[in-house]
């Protein structure tokens, strides 16, 4: 039933009369006007939104308020899911959930759930199969009109390629044929610093130096055996993280003959499992292990490198901060060169390339390293200097062959200078 506001005395625009319809609808009368009025919630406003109804009758207001609301609907929410089951926010939540247990869900994720300008704020109740490439720019607009400083393009990439991740769910669905236009985003490849041979060397001896003198950072001692997993990243290729040199365990390493090298098999790499070939020296480095002075006995299931870590990122984060201290101590802190423990390895792919004076078949190396030739071309080689080799090939005639320079059976065998091979 209808009822009369308290305040109709006080003022011409109180209530008098209110006749709620619906959730977030409903007609009402004012002092002044004998008309009824309409009042809709609008959720997505967050508003409510009045007119009058041009009705006397309360019956005939009912009516036009219904019919309003209808409308209204219709035409503001014509891109919105009728049904959550069809909106990008349901199908964001479940791509986050399939991918709950990987590294994605850690930091891309952030993108989907961010407040005020995140994937599921601006696309959540859109009905998926509205999602144009239209929309997907003027969304990569709206990035950059609330900052200071546009973003990256390569940030921008990740958006997009997080919005084709969950339209390519309600494709499985069946919910849409095809994926829309995306925008391609332009992306500027920022490839990681990488030794020389000399930085290497430099660094490969201060490492020892810093185990002998006892060096000590933030409590920890630098010990032969941190020494020793550095020079392994670089005959393993193997990355310095969490799925990869973290994660190998004993179980997972294997001593083979003809060739000697060890059989990795690594469980979680950036690519997926795969089982990694190491060169020879990696074999002395891992057998170097067994001596009194490391452990003396191993459970399969221990780790091989930094094993006293039961908490894998915990030894990471040490072990950068041993490695920066030993970049320091040999004078090759440079900030417009940052060298990471991630440049072991871009320096072991570059120098495997070099020493074999392009004899190592590229798929081979990018196989073993888990990359791809692209990748490794892209990121891996592009700033590596030319190699004699490189120049000879390059000037060579037809009726003539590059003669290449002799080498010590070390290096052919090893691919390491005489000096690395020092207290294994």
């Amino acid at each position: 039933m209808a009822r009369v506001s308290k305040t109709s005395k006080k003022s011409k625009d109180a209530i008098t009369s209110i006749k709620h319809l619906r959730k977030g609808l409903a007609i009402y009368k004012t002092g002044k006007s004998p008309y009824w009025y309409v009042r809709l919630r609008d959720t997505l406003a967050g508003k409510n939104v009045v007119r009058s109804t041009k009705e006397v009758s309360r019956i005939e207001a009912i009516e036009a308020a219904h019919e309003f609301a209808d409308n209204f609907h219709s035409k503001a929410n014509s891109d919105f899911a009728q049904k959550k089951s069809n909106s990008f926010e349901h199908y964001a939540k479940l791509l986050m959930s399939m991918q709950k247990n990987s590294k994605w869900s850690s930091s891309d994720g952030k993108l989907l759930n961010r407040p005020n300008d995140g994937l599921i704020y601006y696309f959540g109740k859109y009905d998926v199969t509205k999602i144009t490439s239209g929309m997907v720019r003027t969304y990569l607009m709206h990035l950059d009109e609330s900052r200071s400083k546009p973003l990256a393009e390569s940030t921008k990439y990740k958006h997009v390629i997080i919005i084709r991740k969950t339209l390519s769910l309600a494709v499985e669905d069946g919910l849409m044929q095809t994926l829309p236009l995306l925008p391609k985003q332009k992306t500027v490849d920022a490839p990681r610093h990488a030794f020389t041979d000399a930085e290497y060397i430099r660094f490969s001896k201060e490492s020892f130096a810093c185990a002998s003198r006892g060096d000590v950072v933030r409590g920890v001692p630098i010990t032969a055996h941190h020494a020793k997993m550095f020079k392994f990243v670089v005959h393993s290729f193997l990355r310095p993280t969490e799925g990869e040199l973290f994660g190998l365990k004993h179980k997972d390493v294997q001593v083979k003959k003809d060739p000697v090298h060890l059989e990795l098999n690594i469980r979680k790499g950036k690519t997926g499992r795969r089982d990694s070939p190491t060169l020879p020296l990696a074999v002395a480095l891992y057998g170097s292990l067994k001596f009194p002075t490391e452990l003396s006995k191993f459970d399969p299931d221990d780790y091989v490198w930094m094993p006293d870590y039961p908490n894998r990122r915990t030894a990471i984060s040490t072990a950068r901060r041993i490695f920066n201290h030993i970049l320091e101590k040999a004078g090759l802190v440079d900030e417009d060169k940052k060298l990471t423990p991630y440049s072991l390895r871009h320096y072991a792919l570059q120098s495997r390339l070099r020493s074999s004076h392009g004899k190592v078949n590229i798929y081979t190396l990018a196989k073993a390293a888990g990359t791809s030739v692209d990748q490794l071309e892209r990121f891996y080689l592009k700033k590596m200097a030319p190699t004699n080799e490189m120049v000879r090939n390059l000037q060579v005639r037809g009726d003539e062959q590059p003669s290449a320079p002799r080498a010590t059976p070390i290096s052919n065998e090893y691919w390491v200078e005489p000096d690395d091979l020092m207290d294994l």
